[in-house]
C-alpha cells in the first residue's frame, strides 16, 4: 500500500494506472478508519482495479471549531486498516495541499434548508468543496460514499450529475454494530452505557416503523411518528430533526415505502445522525 501526500506524486500513480486502462475508484474520508469505510473499500475492490482512500480532515465542513478539535484522529490505525483491507493508495494531503493560496470555495445549492442542512450552516458548502476538489485531483471512475449521510449521498450526486458526468457514484448501506449503532468515526466517542440506549432508541423506532402501512402518505406517518416520540424517547432529550422524507427528491409528498427516516439528536454531548430505510 502507498502512502501519498502530495498532488503531483499522486497524479503520477493515476497516470500509470490509467495508462494502463486500471478502472480507479475514490473513498473520500476524513480518517479513524471502521468497518463502515470498509464496506465502501470493499465495494470499490469489486467494481475497480485500483482502489484510493483519501484521508483529510476539511476543515472548511465544521461550522463549530470545538467539533473539529474533538474529531478523533489515530493515524497508525488508519494505515493497519487500509493493509489489512487491500487498498492500493491511500491519499493523505494536508490543507495547503487541498486548498492552495486563493482557493475558491463552492456554494452547495441542493437540498438547502432541510435536515442537516437546516442546523449546520455551511456545512454542506464544505462538503461540496472538498468532493469537487478531489475528484479533480484523483479523477476516478468511481466514488464511493455511506449512506448513514443520505442528505450528503443526494448532494454530491447532483454535483456529479452536473459537473462530472463521467464519473459514476456509488451509495453503500450502512453498517452498524452489536447496539445497532450506525458505524461512525464520531459514533466512537459515545461510551457502553450511552449505546445501550441508542440500541434501545433504535430498537423501539425499528418496531414503530414495523408496524406502519407502506402505502401512508409521509406527512400522515410523520404525524404518528411526533406522537410516538413523545412517549418513547428513551432518556433522548434533545432531537434536531425526526422525519420520514422521501428517497427521491427529500420532499414530504409521497408514501412511506419509497422514504426514509430521517434522524438527527444527541446523546449526552455526542451529535447522532442516522437514517432508517424503509423495508415494510
Amino acid at each position: 500500500m502507498l502512502i501519498i501526500k502530495d498532488i503531483n506524486n499522486l497524479k503520477d500513480y493515476i497516470n500509470q494506472y490509467k495508462s494502463e486502462n486500471q478502472s480507479i475508484g475514490l473513498v473520500p474520508t476524513m480518517g479513524s478508519l471502521h468497518d463502515g469505510h470498509g464496506a465502501l473499500i470493499k465495494s470499490s475492490k469489486e467494481h475497480n482495479q485500483k482502489t484510493i482512500v483519501s484521508i483529510f480532515i476539511n476543515p472548511k465542513q465544521f461550522n463549530n471549531k470545538a467539533d473539529l478539535e474533538a474529531y478523533p484522529i489515530n493515524k497508525g490505525n488508519d494505515y493497519d486498516y487500509g493493509i489489512a483491507n487491500n487498498v492500493d493508495v491511500i491519499f493523505e494531503p494536508d490543507e495547503i495541499e487541498v486548498y492552495p493560496n486563493n482557493f475558491q470555495s463552492t456554494k452547495n445549492i441542493s437540498f438547502n434548508d432541510i435536515l442537516c442542512d437546516l442546523h449546520r450552516p455551511n456545512h454542506f458548502d464544505g462538503v461540496v468543496t472538498v468532493v469537487k476538489q478531489l475528484l479533480n485531483i484523483v479523477s476516478p471512475n468511481k466514488i464511493y460514499f455511506g449512506l448513514k449521510d443520505y442528505q450528503q449521498f443526494k448532494i454530491i450526486e447532483k454535483l456529479i450529475e452536473k459537473e462530472f458526468s463521467q464519473i459514476e457514484i456509488y451509495g453503500v448501506e450502512t453498517v452498524r454494530d452489536e447496539n445497532g449503532l450506525a458505524m461512525s468515526s464520531r459514533n466512537k466517542l459515545i461510551n457502553q452505557p450511552n449505546k445501550e440506549i441508542y440500541k434501545n432508541f433504535i430498537s423501539s423506532i425499528n418496531d414503530f416503523v414495523s408496524s406502519l402501512n407502506s402505502e401512508i402518505e409521509i406527512k400522515d406517518a410523520n404525524k404518528l411518528l411526533e406522537k410516538f416520540l413523545k412517549e418513547n424517547s428513551h432518556q433522548i432529550k434533545k432531537f434536531e430533526y425526526h422525519e420520514f422524507r422521501s428517497i427521491q427528491d427529500l420532499s414530504l409528498e409521497g408514501q412511506i415505502k419509497k422514504s426514509r427516516l430521517f434522524l438527527a439528536f444527541y446523546i449526552h454531548a455526542t451529535r447522532v445522525i442516522d437514517n432508517i430505510k424503509i423495508l415494510i
